[in-house]
């Protein structure tokens, strides 16, 4: 378990191509001695922070100033499982690029460049009463435990149906940092009119067809598409700008809901606990 402030121990880049834009964008991590994960992004600050939120459609982005940053999902969940609380971001773009479409990735990147921990503790938020935020029938819900235990349930139509997994903490890591974005294929068209997913292909998302998976190599893992939920609903939980500290239970589940859960904890002082 992580006890105190990390930053990673040397700059390093990455480049890719951001899924909704389709715009090449390449990312400088810097260690950075302050509290937290931040972005830079056209000179201005923007802190990786659940009440810096602007949008969800399809992702999770924040911004500040005038400045905004999509689809930061996948990296948050990098910087979790790769034990980093303090790092600044410099991005040449408006989106993290979806590299393979997991976050595997920025995680391998983070663990070569490896961290350095400060004396500094309170990198622990613990739930101290239930919280949950819903939509329709969707829900999201966070009880007070001494671990992060998370049970994902998904559901869409066949051949994906309803999908259920447990972890607790760091277990099964790799199967979820290494499990990508997926879409159903009849919804790409009207994700694409909005301008959406302008940077997506069968090398960073699973296309699901009428009644099979589109990729030539089908899925990495039996169930990737719940485990894609799960490194989704983490990278957003991060955005608390603590390692949470509860029993996490979601039913369809998306980003909007992980936001809206977020600022219900933070509504009132007495639901949580910084370590």
């Amino acid at each position: 378990m992580i006890k105190r402030q990390t930053t990673i121990n040397r700059i390093f880049r990455l480049s890719g191509i951001g899924l909704h834009t389709g715009r090449e964008v390449t990312l400088e991590f810097l260690p950075r001695r302050e509290f937290g994960i931040a972005f830079v992004h056209n000179g201005r600050f923007i802190p990786a922070r659940y009440d810096m939120v602007a949008d969800t459609r399809l992702s999770t982005q924040v911004a500040a100033d005038g400045a905004a940053v999509a689809t930061i999902e996948h990296l948050m969940a990098a910087f979790y499982y790769a034990g980093v609380t303090n790092c600044l971001v410099y991005i040449d773009g408006p989106e993290v690029p979806i590299m393979d479409g997991s976050a595997w990735e920025f995680y391998h990147e983070i663990w070569r460049a490896g961290l350095y921990e400060f004396p500094e503790t309170g990198v622990y938020l613990k739930v101290l009463r239930p919280v949950e935020a819903r939509h329709n029938d969707a829900w999201v819900q966070v009880k007070p435990l001494n671990t992060l235990d998370i049970t994902m349930t998904i559901e869409f139509r066949p051949p994906v149906g309803r999908q259920r997994k447990r972890v607790m903490d760091a277990e099964n890591a790799v199967s979820i940092i290494n499990s990508r974005t997926f879409v159903l294929h009849e919804e790409i068209e009207a994700i694409r009119k909005a301008g959406l997913a302008k940077g997506g292909s069968l090398d960073n998302a699973v296309v699901i067809g009428g009644d099979s998976i589109v990729n030539p190599h089908g899925l990495r893992y039996k169930k990737e598409l719940v485990n894609h939920k799960i490194l989704d609903l983490i990278g957003d939980l991060y955005t608390c700008g603590y390692r949470m500290l509860g029993k996490v239970e979601a039913f369809k589940t998306g980003h909007h809901l992980n936001n809206l859960l977020l600022r219900e904890i933070f509504s009132d002082r007495e639901n949580f606990a910084i370590y």
